[in-house]
């Protein structure tokens, strides 16, 4: 039985600018692909859950088109992996880098057990610009700061890419190794606000492109709709954050650029603090009415509030809002960001380990030297959404409000009616 390559696709559900690919035609043998599927009614975040089998199955029609077939593992992939390259006769599996600890404490297990196979397992960067340890200090250690590493980033970045050209999509040849190609699994529909797959990333860039020189401007209006919105692609993979990041160089969108360096902080951060994640696994003591009435978008704070439906609704929210509403949760009703990042890891569509808890742990003041500077929830709602039109969307019960008292519902109580909508649930 002739020897084939092995592809594990994870978070890399690409075919252009794939660096595990490109690594694997360079073998020169026919190739074979394995993904790692699960029912969404399984999983705690059931929307990126079908959003990753969307992607997936989008890339497992591409690939099928090539002669490549693409197996769909719903068992434990611990085992599942190694049965597959055995039976396939792979002489190496590829796969694109891991960053967080429960993924490198599974790859170890997968080595170890392809070890005893003679099959060969290796992993490519695949996930970030640069890899987790591409960027270090003076005295070869991790940054701890992201401005630094934002100045060597952008350093490095002019060295190794600015220059090139993206990459097209890999010439694949057609494969004749396999005869059959399995088919994908179908999956229950599931309500997504975006479609999964690398069509629709590269919609969404090019839609984006069109408003890049607003961004700076407006990044920060929520109803102006002015970011990105590619959060979702980038965590499944869908589309490579090197082009991304030779795209917006090349249109001196530096302000948008540094989303995907800050990226690559939070992942580098993960891979050699590892005790991020143990961190954000600790159970503490909470308020529970604390949490329900903020997870409900009950708080008696409009944007507040707004943000909070939004999020559990569909899916995404824009960046701004999500600090608001977690400077709100850690540092307004001092509870502990661990649960606040758990219930943001089950809701959000873009979900990421690294980056959701980089997040969090930034805005309760844990990666940074200088204290986290707090706006009182009205004032940033004023700043943030002036005519109230964010508020009016996600919180119908205050649509019927003019500008000046809609983020502010409470001082005019005995004039107006706020369909019961809730009193603030602290004084600040």
């Amino acid at each position: 039985m002739q020897k084939i390559t092995l592809i594990w696709f994870r978070r890399n559900l690409r075919l252009s600018d794939n660096a595990v690919l490109q690594h694997a035609l360079t073998r020169g043998l026919p190739l074979a692909a394995a993904y790692a599927w699960e029912m969404p009614s399984e999983t705690a975040n059931p929307r990126r859950t079908a959003f990753h089998h969307q992607a997936a199955a989008e890339l497992s029609a591409a690939l099928a088109a090539k002669g490549i077939p693409l197996f769909a593992v719903q068992d434990d992939i611990i085992e599942a992996l190694p049965e597959l390259a055995k039976r396939l006769n792979a002489q190496s599996v590829l796969a694109d880098e891991a960053y967080t600890p429960s993924e490198t404490k599974r790859d170890n297990r997968i080595w170890r057990l392809l070890d005893t196979l003679g099959v060969s397992f290796e992993r490519f960067n695949d996930r970030t610009v640069f890899a987790k340890a591409d960027i270090m200090s003076e005295h070869g250690r991790p940054y701890l700061e992201f401005t630094p590493y934002k100045q060597a980033w952008r350093h490095a970045f002019q060295q190794y890419f600015a220059a090139q050209r993206p990459s097209e999509q890999t010439d694949i040849p057609f494969q004749t190794a396999f005869s059959d190609l399995p088919p994908f699994p179908d999956m229950p529909e599931t309500a997504l606000m975006q479609q999964g797959g690398e069509q629709a990333a590269w919609r969404q860039w090019q839609q984006f492109a069109l408003q890049l020189d607003c961004y700076p401007l407006l990044q920060d209006f929520p109803s102006k709709k002015a970011t990105s919105q590619l959060g979702a692609y980038l965590s499944a993979g869908c589309i490579s954050p090197r082009v991304l990041a030779k795209e917006a160089a090349a249109r001196g969108a530096y302000v948008w650029l540094d989303n995907l360096i800050r990226r690559d902080f939070y992942r580098q951060w993960m891979f050699h603090y590892p005790e991020m994640a143990q961190q954000a696994r600790e159970e503490t003591a909470i308020n529970a009415e604390f949490f329900r009435r903020w997870t409900q978008g009950k708080t008696g704070f409009p944007l507040i509030d707004a943000a909070m439906r939004c999020l559990y609704c569909s899916g995404w929210l824009p960046p701004v809002l999500r600090q608001v509403a977690a400077q709100f949760w850690c540092l307004t009703l001092q509870q502990p960001w661990q649960q606040g990042a758990r219930w943001f890891a089950q809701n959000q569509l873009d979900d990421d380990e690294a980056v959701n808890i980089g997040n969090w742990q930034a805005v309760a003041g844990l990666l940074s030297l200088h204290a986290p500077c707090v706006r009182h929830p009205t004032i940033a709602a004023q700043q943030l959404d002036p005519d109230g039109t964010f508020v009016r969307r996600h919180v119908p019960e205050l649509a019927h409000l003019p500008k000046d008292v809609i983020h502010a519902p409470w001082l005019v109580l005995a004039d107006v009616d706020s369909h019961g909508y809730p009193l603030p649930m602290v004084d600040i």
